[in-house]
């Protein structure tokens, strides 16, 4: 494993690497410096490993809403456009009153599938407010290990997090 992918997927949760050196335990050991970014990806990988289940989770989540999103988009699109292709025709051909009361229909529709929208997808957004909350609290977790802190700031430090990333 690339030390660019183990520090992405660690620094996703820990963006405060710079806070173990701060303390006592500074995670440092004997020969850290000599280390290649791919001995320290390979000391990363039990750290990387035990996020992956929870990202797996979050990942899966996100693509079952963006899933159900479409699926909405295309069967709620035909009643969109018919009411608001009455509201446009009343408007253009008509006007006054007729306009007024078309264009609040093709609002009061819009609403309405909004609704219906947000209630078919809050049980998987609630799932994945969840997921998110237990990734996030691995990460704090995470924060407080001075060795993993100590393995992200030396592979920030000799770029191996850049070395994977084109045009850089």
């Amino acid at each position: 494993m690339r030390i660019s992918a183990a520090c992405g997927i660690v620094s996703a949760c820990l963006l405060i690497a710079g806070s173990a050196a701060a303390r006592d335990d500074s995670g440092a050991r004997p020969g850290d410096q000599g280390m290649s970014c791919a001995q320290i990806a390979t000391e990363m990988q039990p750290y990387v490993a035990s996020m992956r289940g929870n990202i797996a989770a979050v990942n899966d989540t996100n693509a079952q809403l963006m899933q159900l999103a479409q699926m909405q988009r295309a069967r709620d699109a035909p009643s969109v456009n018919a009411t608001t292709q009455a509201a446009g025709a009343a408007c253009g051909f008509v006007g006054g009153p007729a306009c007024m009361a078309a264009t609040q229909a093709d609002q009061a529709n819009r609403n309405a599938i909004k609704e219906r929208e947000a209630a078919e997808s809050k049980p998987l957004r609630d799932q994945n407010l969840a997921q998110s909350k237990t990734l996030v609290a691995q990460g704090q977790q995470m924060q407080s290990n001075a060795r993993l802190m100590q393995l992200m700031q030396l592979g920030h430090a000799k770029g191996c997090d850049r070395s994977s990333r084109p045009g850089q």
